[in-house]
């Protein structure tokens, strides 16, 4: 019988004993790696593709402007591990949409080969699809408060040009179209820009339309009233037996406006010059001269000469 020697053996044991422990740790390992498992990402951004042909047979998403969707995973552990939010693709085709309302299915991919998507929330997006429409009209402009007593705003265009853009179902909304300035404050002729809104019936800006202007910019011309005494003026050609204090002006004063340095200097407004030999008792109508760059604040009022002698 042959001896066993056991150093040997014990030598081959170890061998053995360390290719066993090889084979079960690459089995564990390729067990892991083959291991299939799953993720789930919420809220992953839904791109719109197809939006220039939109645009171009004008028409115009409603509602939804944006979307997301909540997206499951899978795969095997090996490549999940390397699973990303970036590397998550949705997408819809907008682009063979008609007016009305539709329902398009979501497209859901991973960037790299191996993964899998299995399931979707929502799988489809209800889409609104209006028609775009643009017209010309106009724009006022919109005083808001008051000058303060004594100033008046001068004479200035309070319409502009506009032209509105939008979605047929809020350009239908359209109540009004205002750039509004507030007068509080002011005290001097100014520049300002004013903002061009679309406002519905409930005095709300509809953000949905565009305006073009956009803005406007208002010359603000403010004026100094003062009220002072008419004087007679007459006629070169007047008789000398005519006494201008035998007259009078009804009413005797006039309320003149202008820029501040003019009004500052006038202390009365003559009428133009009164030709005596057609009065007629009363029912004369007559004309004020009125500076350079001063009118009337109310320029209804009519000016009549009397006779003082004839009312005694």
């Amino acid at each position: 019988m042959k001896k066993i020697n056991f150093k040997n053996d014990r030598t081959l044991m170890i061998k053995i004993m360390s290719l066993i422990f090889a084979i079960i740790l690459w089995s564990y390992v390729k067990g892991e790696a083959n291991f299939i498992t799953s993720a789930n990402y919420k809220n992953i951004e839904v791109s719109y593709e197809g939006l220039s042909d939109l645009k171009a047979n004008n028409l115009t998403i409603i509602s939804p402007k944006e979307s997301t969707v909540d997206v499951k995973l899978q795969g095997y552990n090996s490549y999940m591990r390397n699973v990303t939010r970036d590397g998550i693709v949705a997408k819809v085709d907008v682009s063979k949409l008609t007016e009305g309302e539709h329902s398009v299915p979501i497209n859901v991919s991973y960037i790299d080969l191996g993964i899998s998507v299995t399931n979707t929330t929502p799988r489809r997006i209800p889409f609104k699809i209006d028609k775009v429409v643009e017209e010309k009209t106009e724009a006022n402009i919109v005083f808001l408060n008051k000058l303060e007593k004594g100033l008046s705003l001068g004479d200035l265009n309070k319409k502009v040009d506009v032209e509105v853009k939008g979605p047929s179902t809020y350009m239908n909304k359209i109540n009004k179209i205002d750039a509004y300035i507030d007068l509080a404050d002011i005290t001097q002729s100014t520049s300002l820009e004013a903002e061009i809104y679309a406002y519905d019936d409930g005095g709300k800006i509809i953000k949905e339309v565009e305006v073009n202007p956009s803005s406007v910019k208002v010359d603000l011309p403010i004026l100094k009233s003062k009220t002072v005494p008419i004087k007679i003026k007459i006629n070169e050609n007047t008789s000398k037996n005519i006494v201008t204090s035998d007259f009078s002006i009804e009413p005797s004063s006039v309320t003149i406006r202008g820029n501040s340095d003019v009004i500052d200097s006038i202390d009365f407004i003559e009428t133009k010059p009164v030709n005596f030999y057609n009065y007629k008792n009363g029912n004369d109508l007559v004309e004020l001269s009125l500076p350079d760059k001063v009118t009337l604040v109310d320029e209804n009022i009519d000016f009549r000469l009397k006779s003082i002698a004839n009312e005694d």
